[in-house]
């Protein structure tokens, strides 16, 4: 029978290298009938993986492929596709010279397409189909960084820039989706701290790659600098979340009284883990939003101004396998509530101090953080949902973009003080929010 097994496996990986079609095959009854007469455990048996008594993979995974090609994703979509625009906004507004309204209302429209993104993607179930239009979505936001360096005439911006929104939204909740899944299948969750760690070293790229793109040829050559920057990094995605090598979300088991009672209590928890997330997007983009300017308004250095950016992506790069690595040993909630605490003191500290060392301290907490924050509460949202990845990931990234709609129009107009203010209030009210289901016990 072992001799069969591991032939039929050999064969069977012959096939899906010559169709590559066949490389996922759903039959349920199939697999279930194979597990039970053989009596064998998932992702171990010759060329046959069978996985979550639902699914045939014909290829081993241990998850580092899959963490760190979802990163190189992460670094192409999101940290240069959708975070690029902040490092050469003051590039854009010399090279066509609009106003800070103008900047306010393309940014805007890039949040409404991140939002309109993240909700179209909220129902897309495991398969290939999930794959497939990631890499879409994956071509798509190249695209959209490659027009805005071709883009000549304002209007063009407002267009592209919603059009980015909607291809990063798309793509974090797809990635999101393949990465997490795979993972908890495994159980690894750990190395989605190397998945989220994407956005972070983007945000360092484009930081570090701004200033001597444009000096070359202002914003256009930033734009497409990064661009080409970008095309690697999604081959490398789109090679390692192909349907092969990456596992759908294992079986739920069969309900219990003692499952019951944990599944009311995840549900409370978990509506206060919205609830907190959305505070995290009201509070956080205020910092982000924001900034850049503070610094160099404090220190009238633009130098020290993109530093504290580059500051803010590395710490966001570098923070979140800590936070990924802490929250398995002390839990999700005591390190979703320190974070916000740390979060609210970074947003307090240009405001307590006008120095430089207070305005940089404050991009470190804020870059050390807001990613951390993001990597724990999709991860702890999916445990607690119940329900699939994409499902839970969309919804709390739409709250979490709501949010980021709604703080920039609050704190705007009232200075930067007071912006700063109102994000450490809202960072506090997470934590509090966070303390209080820390308390929600299962019966």
């Amino acid at each position: 029978m072992e001799f069969l097994l591991a032939l039929w496996g050999r064969v069977e990986f012959a096939i899906v290298i010559l169709n590559p079609s066949l490389r996922l095959q759903s039959d349920r009854r199939k697999c279930n009938t194979l597990r039970m007469i053989l009596n064998i455990s998932p992702y171990k048996y010759g060329g046959l993986k069978i996985i979550s008594g639902n699914t045939i993979l014909t290829q081993k995974n241990n998850g580092i492929l899959t963490a760190v090609g979802g990163c190189c994703g992460l670094v192409a979509f999101m940290g240069i596709g959708r975070f690029a625009f902040t490092a050469l906004l003051p590039g854009m507004m010399d090279f066509y010279g609009f106003e800070g309204a103008v900047a306010g209302a393309i940014g805007s429209l890039n949040f409404a397409g991140y939002l309109t993104g993240v909700m179209l993607a909220r129902k897309e179930k495991p398969g290939p189909r999930r794959y497939y239009l990631f890499v879409v979505f994956m071509l798509c936001s190249l695209l959209a960084t490659t027009g805005m360096g071709l883009a000549r005439e304002i209007y063009m911006l407002y267009i592209i820039r919603f059009f980015a929104g909607f291809s990063t939204g798309m793509c974090f909740v797809l990635a999101s989706s393949i990465v997490l899944d795979t993972l908890n299948a495994i159980k690894r969750p750990v190395l989605s701290g190397i998945f989220y760690s994407g956005t972070g070293i983007g945000i360092a790229t484009s930081g570090l790659a701004a200033g001597p793109l444009q000096a070359i040829g202002g914003s256009p050559a930033g734009w497409l600098g990064l661009a080409a920057i970008g095309v690697p990094l999604a081959g490398a995605a789109m090679f390692a979340l192909r349907p092969g090598r990456n596992y759908p979300p294992p079986l739920p088991a069969a309900a219990s009284a003692a499952s019951a009672a944990q599944n009311k209590a995840g549900a409370k928890k978990f509506k206060l883990l919205v609830l907190s997330y959305f505070l995290e997007g009201f509070g956080y983009i205020i910092g982000a939003t924001f900034i850049v300017a503070f610094v160099q308004e404090v220190t009238s250095s633009p130098e020290i101004a993109r530093a504290s950016w580059i500051m803010t992506g590395i710490a966001a790069a570098v923070s979140v396998p800590i936070w990924k690595i802490l929250s398995e040993r002390k839990g999700y909630l005591p390190m979703l509530i320190l974070a916000f605490l740390m979060q609210a003191t970074g947003a307090l500290l240009p405001v307590l101090s006008s120095t430089a060392i207070a305005a940089l301290g404050g991009g470190l907490l804020l870059g050390g953080t807001f990613m951390g924050i993001t990597t724990l509460s999709l991860q702890y949202g999916v445990l607690l949902s119940g329900k699939p990845s994409a499902s839970t990931v969309a919804l709390l990234s739409a709250l979490f973009g709501i949010g980021q709609v709604i703080g920039p129009m609050v704190a705007g107009g009232m200075g930067f003080y007071i912006a700063f203010v109102i994000s450490a209030v809202s960072m506090l009210a997470a934590a509090g929010i966070l303390i209080a289901a820390s308390f929600i016990k299962e019966q």
